[in-house]
């Protein structure tokens, strides 16, 4: 059975008919379509190049190594459906802004990361989630997040907070299943502690863990504990093990210097600010400090997470507004549009951010636009990692990507340059070099110390 929308994004007619075959593979049967006549008449009969309607930032980046594209667009033209220049213009923007390319004029040319990006067989922020993994020294990490942002859905099964449960089933409570629930919940949020306020490296853990275990059965145990999907978990290992031969085969093989902080949170959280920033940034507003009084003076009160407020940079994903957009404003010349925690995450609980910026991987529009994974910043990472750098040394300010602002002075700003310049020499060795171990090299250890 079919459904039909007329949303947009539907089926052609053609595809409609072709999918009659489905209901008879065994036998005769009958295939329904729920689809009104009116809008049979308005469906197109042939459904858009899949080069139309998908982003282009990996196709690009190919091209560009295979020296086919030049960053002009022409080879791209040449195609039977060509995609359009706004197209073209948003892939070059996105791997622009990864890091991935440079351009001069209406050319571009890869740099060192977008020569090694475009050896592995991954979307470009994936692909820099893993290379950026194994240079600070967090490679396994790296390996299980990438194959969770890979899989699709989480394997974290959907468990409702007691709360919900008292509000929406009354009638229908199980004494039994809400313990067990409730223990579910606590060994998640243990996790989710020692982790950091991380979706992300909480997802990466949990693999990690799992796969430490000995057998099936044992899984099967720990799948309960955390209220994991064991299908979803084996999808991850099958992934896992794609993703970590093909970063082994672009010359980044496993090693222990490789390794040396996949315990660390902070490190693990930098590496995710340099994979995701400065395109998949959240800007935290928080609301005004509290006080409360007590016998020993004043004394701040803890932020509550439905006080915060959470903002994406532009209209529409990222871009300067368009259709869907929701509430959108400017703030400092800048286009912000206000997002919303996802209850899936173990974000939608948190009051109270050290650090006013998050990262994400996924956006969801529905009722509101939705950030269904976050992870939160800290000031240097997204200074080394966080995009363009101005310095207003008059301000006391270091401005990252015309939008994240930070309090800091001209010598940081200096330092942080030096820094990011020794990395670009680094992973240009690297292309010359693929033996090259550059994750115990004295420079990536002094940013990871």
């Amino acid at each position: 059975m079919t459904r039909a929308s007329s949303s947009g994004g539907g089926p052609a007619a053609l595809s409609l008919k072709q999918r009659r075959g489905r209901a008879g593979r065994v036998r005769p049967r009958t295939c329904y379509k729920l689809v009104s006549r009116p809008l049979l008449d308005r469906l197109p009969q042939h459904g858009e190049a899949e080069i139309l309607r998908c982003a282009l930032d990996q196709t690009l980046l190919s091209l560009l190594f295979l020296g086919l594209e030049d960053g002009t667009g022409d080879f791209l033209r040449l195609f039977l459906d060509p995609p359009s220049k706004q197209q073209i213009e948003s892939a070059l923007d996105s791997l622009e802004k990864l890091g991935a390319l440079r351009r001069d004029g209406t050319r571009a040319a890869l740099t060192p990361l977008g020569t090694h990006l475009a050896g592995i067989p991954a979307p470009p922020a994936v692909g820099k989630l893993l290379v950026m993994g194994t240079l600070l020294g967090c490679r396994e990490m790296a390996v299980a997040i990438a194959a969770g942002l890979s899989v699709g859905r989480s394997p974290f099964l959907r468990i409702n907070a007691p709360f919900h449960r008292q509000q929406f089933n009354k009638g229908d409570a199980d004494p039994e299943k809400e313990s067990a629930d409730a223990q579910v919940l606590e060994e998640r949020a243990a996790l989710f502690r020692q982790v950091g306020n991380s979706d992300h490296a909480l997802l990466g853990k949990a693999f990690l863990l799992w796969k430490e275990c000995q057998g099936a059965a044992e899984r099967r145990r720990f799948c309960e504990k955390y209220g994991l999907a064991f299908n979803s978990m084996r999808d991850m290992l099958a992934l896992a093990r794609q993703l970590d031969s093909s970063l082994t085969t672009s010359g980044f093989h496993p090693s222990r210097e490789c390794n040396r902080s996949g315990q660390s949170g902070r490190i693990v959280r930098s590496m995710l600010v340099a994979s995701l920033s400065p395109t998949q940034v959240v800007r935290v507003q928080r609301p005004s400090t509290k006080y409360t009084e007590t016998v020993e003076g004043s004394i701040e009160k803890e932020g509550k997470a439905k006080e915060l407020k959470f903002f994406i940079r532009g209209g529409s994903d990222g871009s300067s507004g368009g259709e869907g957009s929701g509430d959108v404003r400017v703030r400092d010349g800048a286009k912000e549009e206000r997002v919303f925690i996802h209850p899936s995450s173990h974000n939608f609980a948190v009051g109270s951010y050290s650090c006013p910026w998050l990262v994400y991987h996924r956006l969801v529009r529905t009722s509101k636009a939705f950030v269904s994974d976050a992870t939160e910043c800290n000031p240097y990472a997204l200074l080394l990692f966080g995009g363009a750098m101005e310095v207003r040394a008059s301000q006391g300010l270091i401005v990252l990507d015309d939008w994240i602002r930070l309090s800091a002075n001209a010598r940081i700003g200096s330092l942080i340059g030096g820094l990011r310049q020794k990395v670009d020499e680094l992973l240009e060795r690297k292309v010359a070099d693929p033996s090259l171990d550059i994750a115990g090299s004295t420079e990536m250890k002094l940013i990871t110390e």
